[in-house]
């Protein structure tokens, strides 16, 4: 229940019943009835402009709705931000079916999730009549990277404000809700056995490799000497990552700080490289991981994560969607920060701090690509290994998990 108005100097003029993006909403004199957020949203993007009377914003608070579908689309951050406007939606309209139309990959973090009547592959095929025949139909991808309005805000209160909806009073209520299973519980305690880790006697130190974009990743090197300092000191290091070349990768720097990483199943008894930026001649004579790490980077599913997560004392990693997963289980946590300003990235998560490595360029907000002043980014090169230790520690004394505490949610 819009009122969308398509500008003549942008589309000119538009007889009657005519169509811009969909069948669905056709202008007449340039001003056309849009029923549905989906078609709202796509048609403002496209420079049309919201000019809903305040009347018809109040009949549309008033609806009875049946058939809600969200496409969930993005990395699975993004995804997880829309899980407390579900919510949400679930506790307005008690009797209504809720539908999730997201990519095959992220369909498991819906898993067992009360809010959620059902989980679809977002395929073009299915998406045209789930549309047609919901009632309202929301779409919040892009909200933190392409909506003006929503840019500079938290994105669980932009979805809220451009989902009108009112935002959850109860801090939990504006965190994504995980449900793992006992069984999923077991099975990663198993899995860190294996691996020679005692979930319920070991302080287990889990570290995210990687983001959905490069510019947000924190220097391997970095991630491997936090990792050497960790075991060091009597702790269970764990690596996590979705790209599967993590779990033969090896991680060098130049001492002019250029990173090199590279990944084989065979590792050469010597490496020789050249700095493609001092042009140094670098050696290393034994070619290994950190001794001591668990490294399961490409080697679980998405719930394997998850349950790997709930088991960990702390979890560090970039601004990831293991990052927000890791807050919603309330696992105690260290965020990595460069681009993004961390205050409109972590308002609602609990047992949280953040590094944020700031120079004159950041925050940039780009989330598309590399950074143009090089790989890893400059901002990420300031995270540095000791503040990032010193807030590992800090939280270690601040929220000790006990045995119990790291049990799965049933």
């Amino acid at each position: 229940m819009y009122l969308l108005k398509a500008p003549v100097d942008k589309f000119g003029l538009l007889p009657a019943k005519s169509p811009l993006i969909t069948e669905e909403v056709q202008f007449t004199n340039n001003i056309a009835y849009c029923p549905k957020y989906f078609w709202k949203k796509w048609h403002v993007l496209q420079g049309c402009v919201d000019v809903t009377p305040d009347w018809m914003k109040k009949m549309r608070q008033e609806r009875e709705l049946f058939n809600i579908l969200f496409i969930a689309t993005g990395g699975f951050g993004d995804i997880m931000w829309y899980m407390p406007f579900m919510k949400a939606c679930r506790l307005k309209y008690p009797r209504a079916r809720i539908l999730v139309a997201t990519d095959e990959r992220a369909m498991p973090l819906f898993a067992g999730v009360p809010y959620a009547d059902m989980c679809v592959r977002d395929e073009f095929w299915n998406l045209q009549a789930l549309i047609r025949n919901s009632h309202e139909v929301y779409d919040f991808g892009g909200i933190a990277t392409m909506l003006q309005r929503e840019m500079n805000l938290d994105p669980i209160d932009a979805t809220f404000l451009d989902g009108e909806l009112p935002r959850p009073k109860d801090r939990k209520d504006c965190r994504p809700m995980l449900v793992l299973t006992v069984d999923e519980g077991k099975q990663a305690e198993a899995l860190l056995r294996r691996h020679g880790v005692d979930p319920w006697k070991d302080k287990i130190i889990t570290i995210g490799l990687e983001s959905s974009t490069p510019n947000r990743n924190w220097p391997h090197s970095y991630a491997k000497e936090l990792t050497e300092r960790l075991i060091a000191a009597g702790n269970k290091v764990i690596w996590l990552s979705e790209s599967k070349d993590f779990g033969d990768s090896y991680f060098y720097e130049c001492s002019c700080g250029t990173p090199f990483d590279f990944a084989t199943k065979t590792p050469p008894e010597r490496l020789d490289w050249i700095c493609p930026k001092c042009h140094a001649i670098n050696s290393v004579d034994k070619i290994e991981p950190p001794a001591g790490v668990v490294n399961l980077g490409g080697k679980t599913t998405i719930r394997q994560a998850l349950s790997v997560l709930a088991l960990s004392n702390v979890f560090v990693g970039p601004n990831s969607g293991l990052m927000v997963a890791a807050t919603a289980l309330e696992t105690p946590t260290v965020g990595l920060f460069g681009a993004f300003d961390p205050k409109i990235r972590c308002k609602y998560y609990d047992k949280f701090v953040y590094v944020w490595g700031r120079p004159n360029c950041s925050p940039c907000k780009e989330h598309w690509t590399e950074c143009r002043l090089g790989y890893p980014a400059p901002c990420m090169r300031l995270v540095k290994v000791d503040d990032v230790e010193k807030q590992i520690n800090g939280l270690m004394a601040r929220y000790p998990k006990t045995s119990e505490e790291r049990r799965p949610i049933v």
